[in-house]
């Protein structure tokens, strides 16, 4: 899957972005990496202000090459649907100063949709649960099993092309998320950290 860099230099800039894109879920990007229309694309999105880059999954729609004679950057037009969506709903509320993003993450988080089991650390019960938003330093657990910030957990993920699941394990730093929990990875060595992004790079591949 192609990742294109969309950054723009502040606020204004990238709500003109949206709406330049017409409709809703669109997002007006320029760059000279070219896709073709339908093409899966990682959209890196960035604007002045903002804590950290945020990365989207997005289709493309249309992209054309400079024209320099007519002051025409290179770009296109990317759409995004779903949970992808939203999350450019919510850029727009942060563009717009109506949430106030904490401080820069460590690590950029990456959107996916990956099938998980789950454990508390020193129980067998395992939870059939999913993670989105994945990253070297954590993710988010999409679980309808309630957890408490400060638990620790042992989670399975199955990596694509594996036949047996990699144990991770982590912490739930919070909950404010209202289909489940923020977890943060625990690499115990420096070979757990190799693994780890082992598995972010062949679940963002598939």
């Amino acid at each position: 899957m192609q990742r294109i860099r969309c950054h723009y230099p502040d606020a204004d800039a990238f709500l003109a972005a949206l709406d330049n894109a017409g409709a809703d879920g669109g997002l007006e990007v320029f760059t000279t990496t070219p896709f073709e229309a339908g093409e899966e694309l990682l959209a890196e999105v960035y604007f002045g202000g903002l804590p950290g880059k945020i990365i989207v999954r997005a289709v493309g729609q249309t992209w054309h090459p400079a024209r320099p004679r007519l002051r025409v950057r290179a770009g296109g037009v990317i759409r995004c649907a779903g949970s992808e969506k939203r999350k450019l709903g919510f850029l727009r509320e942060v563009a717009e100063g109506r949430i106030e993003l904490p401080s820069r993450r460590r690590h950029v988080r990456l959107p996916v949709m990956v099938q998980i089991r789950w454990r508390r650390l020193g129980d067998h019960v395992h939870h059939v649960a999913a993670m989105s938003e994945i990253s070297e330093g954590g993710a988010l657990l999409l679980t309808q099993e309630p957890v408490e910030v400060g638990s620790d957990l042992v989670v399975e993920v199955l990596p694509p092309g594996s036949e047996i699941p990699l144990e991770i394990a982590a912490t739930v730093r919070n909950t404010d998320h209202p289909e489940g929990a923020g977890i943060e990875f625990v690499a115990r060595d420096a070979g757990g950290v190799h693994r780890l992004r082992e598995i972010i790079r062949r679940i963002i591949e598939q």
